[in-house]
Parts: C-alpha cells; structure tokens; sequence
C-alpha cells in the first residue's frame, strides 16, 4: 500500500452508471459503502476491486474516504446491479447499502 501514497497522481473518483444501456437517469442507485471496525483496510481494498473491478487506486480512494467520512459512494448503476453489489460486498463481512440517486 506504500507505492500508493507515494504516487504523484491522484485518481479522481467519478462514479459511472454501468450495466443496462435501458437505465433511466431515474432509475439510478449508488452502492453506499459504510465504515466498520471489523475489516482491514487491505481487505475493503480487496473486495471493491474483486465486486466492481474498480483499480486498486480508486478502491484505495473509495476506501479511504468511507473510514474518514463513514461513508463512500462506491458505484452508481441500475437498480438490479447496485443490489447484486450490495449483497457481494455484504458477503465479504462489508457494510453496504444502496439508495436511489
């Protein structure tokens, strides 16, 4: 995680609807990731990447700001998506909820 911090790039994390091209602005959900005292770091690092794919920077960002914030926008996507991902991460011990945008 070191390499990370050292970086002089910063990744910007811009949420993108994903899935189904018939998705109406209205029928968008966010994936909330919540914080917890139960998961390490590496291990919530892990899962955004292994769940959405996201790189290892934006899961670090996403990870980062859900432990100094409580909470973090972890993607934003049609309703059967953000649900399946919420029960994804749930799976793996993570706290996570999805509301409508």
């Amino acid at each position: 995680m070191t390499e990370l911090f050292g970086s002089t790039t910063k990744p910007t994390h811009s949420p993108v609807v994903r899935g189904n091209a018939d998705v109406r602005p209205e029928d968008v959900y966010q994936v909330i990731l919540h914080n917890d005292d139960r998961n390490t770091m590496d291990h919530v690092v892990g899962c955004l990447v292994s769940v959405f794919g996201h790189s290892v920077e934006l899961a670090t960002k996403i990870m980062l700001e859900a432990h100094s914030k409580g909470h973090a926008v972890a993607e934003v996507e049609g309703e059967t998506e953000a649900r399946l991902h919420r029960d994804q991460l749930r799976s793996y011990g993570l706290v996570a909820t999805v509301e409508k945008v």
